[in-house]
């Protein structure tokens, strides 16, 4: 008879409660990137072991306080001893590429910094199989260094091997998504008071932030080109956050006086760092809800709610094919979206938007249909 397959756990995760625990130090960690179980979806099989070979339930990660985000494997029998990593080492969790899940769940233990002295570096599970290790995280140093956690103080590992850690800080995850996005106090607090500390706002007081330049995959709404128009004929920055580095998207976020913006990941950023008295508005671009997780983080970051913005008419998606959410492209109501930016003081008192026209309309549907490479079909409603 085989026995029961483990209970996954739930995160015991109350933003308005503090952690209250200090990290806890455990030595000679054998860290396991990569395991026969595999993957289960967006699962990850990896996990950490202590001398014995026994599994370290702290060394699960998580995206919804639901159940982690890892599997918990079985140590198998290595071929060749585990690379041996001498010093302190905070676990940091599951290492994204991807910028928004980076920042909510790869930056979501490095609150224990703060009560952590002389650390050697920070180890995470690999999310990605490569061959260069420092090809995994590279890309991020940047925001490593925005926090002043540059290489010379503080190295990252991302190994794609076995490794066993001298002493090994486990603390509990600070940041998510969903039930995690406001964060528990010490980790706010923290990020708070580091990212960007030593960047000067610098940037206009009213910015637009758009996707209309990302991949058509990553979906977004039709005629995004148009809303920029408009923001810009009432004196908005439109700013494509992917084509300025960090450094600058900090500084552009901390000047911001009006922040207008589709439900997108450049706002988990801007919500770490956008002033009490900025004042935001938020547009719902389609089906997933994922404006859900950015209202409740600006709500409990920024002390305030921003303003949400619901006009979506209906989705455009891949004829012939099942609906992903997250791809889909939505069309607005553009006279109704300029009336709730007028009304809550985005945009003069009395302005009013006009309807895209129907070649407009057409036109941007064939040009997405081009990009997708397939006809696209039309959904009422948020799909």
């Amino acid at each position: 008879m085989n026995a029961a397959a483990p209970i996954d756990p739930a995160l015991d995760f109350d933003p308005d409660r503090p952690i209250g625990k200090a990290p806890i130090w455990r030595k000679d960690v054998t860290l396991l990137p990569w395991a026969a179980e595999g993957d289960r979806g967006a699962r990850r099989a990896a996990g950490l072991f202590d001398a014995g070979g026994s599994f370290i339930p702290e060394g699960h990660c998580w995206r919804y306080a639901a159940g982690p985000i890892t599997i918990e494997p079985d140590l198998p029998k290595l071929e060749e001893p585990p690379e041996q990593l001498e010093g302190r080492w905070l676990f940091g969790g599951l290492f994204y590429g991807h910028f928004g899940h980076f920042l909510c769940e790869t930056t979501s233990r490095l609150w224990a910094l703060d009560q952590l002295d002389d650390i050697d570096g920070i180890i995470f599970y690999p999310k990605n199989q490569m061959t260069h290790e420092r090809r995994h995280y590279r890309h991020q140093l940047p925001f490593f260094a925005a926090m002043g956690l540059t290489e010379d103080k503080v190295r990252i590992r991302v190994p794609q091997q076995p490794v066993t850690v001298e002493h090994l800080a486990l603390a509990e995850p600070g940041f998510g998504i969903e039930g995690m996005i406001e964060g528990r106090p010490e980790y706010r607090a923290y990020m708070q008071a580091k990212l960007g500390r030593d960047i000067a706002p610098d940037g206009p007081e009213d910015v637009y932030i758009s996707r209309s330049q990302l991949p058509s995959k990553r979906g977004s709404v039709l005629l995004e080109t148009l809303i920029e128009t408009r923001m810009e004929a009432a004196g908005y920055t439109v700013v494509h956050p992917q084509n300025h580095d960090l450094d600058t998207q900090i500084a552009i976020y901390k000047a911001a006086k009006r922040i207008v913006s589709l439900d997108a990941s450049a706002l988990h950023l801007a919500a770490m760092l956008v002033s009490p008295d900025a004042k935001v508005a938020i547009l719902n671009r389609g089906p997933t809800n994922n404006i859900d997780d950015y209202i409740a983080q600006f709500t409990r970051w920024q002390g305030h709610a921003p303003t949400r913005i619901e006009a979506v008419e209906g989705v455009w998606f891949p004829e012939g094919r099942r609906m992903k959410k997250r791809e889909t492209h939505a069309t607005l109501d553009l006279p109704a979206v300029g009336k709730a930016l007028a009304a809550d003081g985005f945009l003069p008192k009395g302005t009013t938007w006009k309807p895209p026209t129907k070649t407009q309309l057409e036109k941007a549907v064939s040009d997405m249909s081009a990009r997708m490479e397939t006809p696209l079909r039309f959904v009422a409603g948020k799909g």
